[in-house]
């Protein structure tokens, strides 16, 4: 289930990163459609007057992915004065976008790292109450697999003890 959840909320950052891609690529066509002469636009360089809205989509969806991934690769650049600006708002909003994912992603991959130390720590414990009581190797199997299965779940339900016990015996 946990892993399941990590699935998802890496599919969700993937869902919202093609989200903002789209409405700012949107943006950038808009920027060229409401100039007053669209021959000194970016549509006009790229010759997209004539291309289907997939393929204008798909050349808008490029530009915002080289801004915001800093590559810029210079085939695609603001011209006009309201290009300039809406490129300079679209790599703030980049660079915002960008610490989010890769702050959402770093959570993710220590949590899995904490939640396995957990998993590794209780198994160890099963295993020197093991040796310490001469449980039979069977019955010492049986634990661990328990232990494997369950710790995951207690590692998503856990609570602080000492917190626990402050909140109930705190005199608000």
């Amino acid at each position: 289930a946990l892993e399941r959840q990590r699935g998802l909320r890496l599919l969700n950052l993937l869902f919202g990163l093609l989200w903002v891609v789209h409405i700012l690529a949107c943006g950038w066509y808009l920027c060229a459609a409401i100039h007053e002469d669209p021959m000194e636009t970016w549509v006009a360089r790229r010759d997209l007057f004539v291309a289907t809205p997939l393929a204008a989509w798909m050349h808008c969806m490029y530009f915002v992915l080289m801004v915001f991934t800093t590559v810029g690769f210079g085939d695609i650049y603001a011209v006009t004065v309201g290009e300039i600006f809406y490129v300079c708002v679209t790599m703030a909003i980049g660079a915002v976008v960008h610490s989010i994912i890769v702050g959402e992603v770093i959570a993710l991959v220590t949590s899995n790292d904490k939640t396995n130390q957990y998993v590794r720590n209780q198994v160890e414990l099963i295993d020197a109450f093991s040796d310490h009581t001469e449980l039979d190797p069977s019955a010492q199997e049986e634990l661990r697999a328990w232990i494997a299965a369950s710790a995951r779940f207690w590692v998503s339900h856990r609570f602080d003890r000492q917190e626990m016990k402050d909140l109930l015996t705190s005199k608000c």
